[in-house]
């Protein structure tokens, strides 16, 4: 059953407003700015709200810090944590519909700080922001059963060069530049990252690190 415009306007503004309160969220909540055809994919592949508050809690710390969500799907982990706490949250994403819709729910929600960009994130200059947040982004060139669709090309080979691809950018940044990662990223960070918190939550593990002198 479609809602009225008016309803959803009213469903999607209390959602925003009880983020932006730290009102507790859950994902089903969520999960309804988007259509079936993406949202059905949350459990494998959407951060839970849950760990976007807290990984945005740990990764900006002031209005100017500029956060990279590497592969960012519908935008859910940007959405909300630019909802729910300080900071820019750019997602890039290699499906422009997934962007597309990523752009229409941030409109929808009043997610002023958020925003997409459709493209590869390897030529991406990383250089640009001053934390990251990775969410097992390429996972899906090694396991055929939780790909979204095969829009892309896969394989183990891009597997190994986005890990490496991610790992050069990282050595590259400033020094202070944080790393929340959830289910890992694929790899293990440059030398010189410092492991500052790991908190149990969702299905795995919220880890931070920083980039030490």
């Amino acid at each position: 059953m479609e809602l009225s415009a008016a309803l959803r306007r009213l469903i999607v503004g209390k959602l925003a407003e009880d983020l932006r309160g730290g009102r507790t969220v859950s994902d089903l909540r969520f999960d309804r700015v988007y259509p079936f055809s993406i949202r059905k994919h949350s459990r494998t592949h959407w951060t839970p709200v849950e760990v976007a508050v807290r990984a945005a809690q740990l990764l900006a710390p002031s209005e100017e810090t500029r956060v990279l969500d590497v592969g960012s799907g519908c935008g859910k982990f940007c959405a909300v944590a630019a909802l729910s706490g300080p900071g820019r949250f750019i997602g890039i994403e290699q499906r422009p519909y997934l962007s597309a819709a990523a752009e229409r729910a941030a409109e929808e929600l009043g997610a002023n700080r958020a925003s997409f960009v459709p493209g590869n994130v390897t030529d991406l200059d990383w250089s640009l922001f001053d934390a990251f947040y990775l969410f097992n982004p390429f996972y899906e060139n090694m396991s055929k059963s939780i790909r979204i669709d095969e829009t892309p090309s896969f394989g183990q080979g891009k597997f190994i060069r986005y890990v490496e691809c991610a790992r050069a950018k990282l050595r590259l940044a400033r020094i202070g530049t944080r790393v929340a990662t959830y289910h890992g990223f694929g790899g293990e960070l440059p030398l010189g990252y410092r492991r500052l918190r790991k908190e149990p939550m969702g299905t795995d593990f919220l880890e931070l690190w920083a980039k030490r002198g």
